[in-house]
């Protein structure tokens, strides 16, 4: 027999035992009716209020025993129940736990595909997904993140300086995907002109003019005028520039005239130095080199 079936048999016999109690019940109180009856010596006689005075603590004792006894079996019935329920949760077995650490790995997995699952079912983690395998502009953002929180409790200058150029190459780089795709998306369609890609990129400029003059006030507020020195250094040096593409994790060209319109290249063009690929690297490291230095010395 099974633990569901015997609690439903000893439910069952519960119920009966408890009818056979309320029969009793009902009995006991015919019998005290009876016997109140009888020792009555004779009604026949007795005016309507006598006959009514001596019905009223009957019908009253009979309602109270009928009340006690429904109290009784229910009680009974939630005791029964109760002892059932315990019985039959201590007969199920329970999962044996030593100290073997193999089922707890298992779990630990089915914990992180169930949440793999639930990544992939949703919109916002799957997109979350796609640019984490794309580039590496999350983990900029929480760098980002993590170094301003940083620089503004501690106030501490390089800590400033590795926020500007984190923040600077990330937001460089998101701006960057915007106009590239919107040139690719009007030149697909026919009408996108070079003098169209030329706004854009004068657009893409003028804001990243205002998100720099906008970090560079955030850096000399929490961390002073020699880490703002530094951050603009690296800046010049194109060190937050070299910074996008690796965030980007674009290919790299040979030439980039670009760098003559703003950077130091604009300089060192006139000594014959052009902004080749090898001399971009070689000045974005020297830009780091001279951007600390100027916040860790001064």
């Amino acid at each position: 027999m099974t633990p569901n079936s015997h609690f439903i048999s000893r439910v069952s016999n519960n119920a009966s035992f408890s009818g056979s109690q309320e029969r009793a019940a009902e009995l006991n109180a015919q019998a005290a009716e009876d016997a109140l009856v009888s020792r009555i010596p004779d009604l026949d006689d007795a005016s309507p209020e006598e006959i009514a005075a001596e019905r009223l603590p009957r019908e009253a004792a009979r309602q109270h025993e009928r009340e006690e006894a429904i109290r009784l079996r229910v009680v009974e019935e939630e005791a029964a129940l109760e002892a059932l329920a315990a019985e039959a949760q201590a007969s199920i077995p329970k999962p044996e736990s030593q100290g073997d650490p193999l089922p707890k790995v298992g779990k630990g997995r089915q914990r992180v595909r169930r949440w793999v699952e639930i990544g992939k079912s949703k919109k916002t983690p799957r997109l979350l997904l796609q640019i984490w395998q794309s580039d590496y502009s999350i983990i900029g953002f929480v760098i980002t993140m993590a170094t301003f929180t940083l620089m503004k409790d501690t106030g501490y200058g390089p800590i400033g300086v590795l926020f500007f150029l984190v923040a600077m190459a990330e937001i460089d780089a998101i701006l960057s995907i915007f106009v590239v795709r919107l040139s690719f998306h009007q030149n697909k369609h026919g009408f996108y002109r070079t003098e169209d890609f030329e706004r854009d990129w004068l657009r893409y400029r003028m804001l990243l003019s205002m998100t720099k003059a906008a970090l560079l006030f955030v850096v000399a507020t929490s961390c002073g005028a020699s880490a703002t020195i530094a951050c603009f250094v690296m800046w010049f040096f194109t060190t937050t520039l070299r910074l996008r593409y690796i965030i980007l994790r674009w290919s790299m060209d040979d030439h980039y005239p670009d760098l003559q319109r703003w950077s130091v290249f604009a300089i060192l063009s006139e000594a014959g130095i052009q902004p080749k690929l090898r001399n971009f690297n070689i000045l974005a490291i020297l830009g780091v080199l001279i951007g600390f230095g100027i916040a860790f010395l001064f």
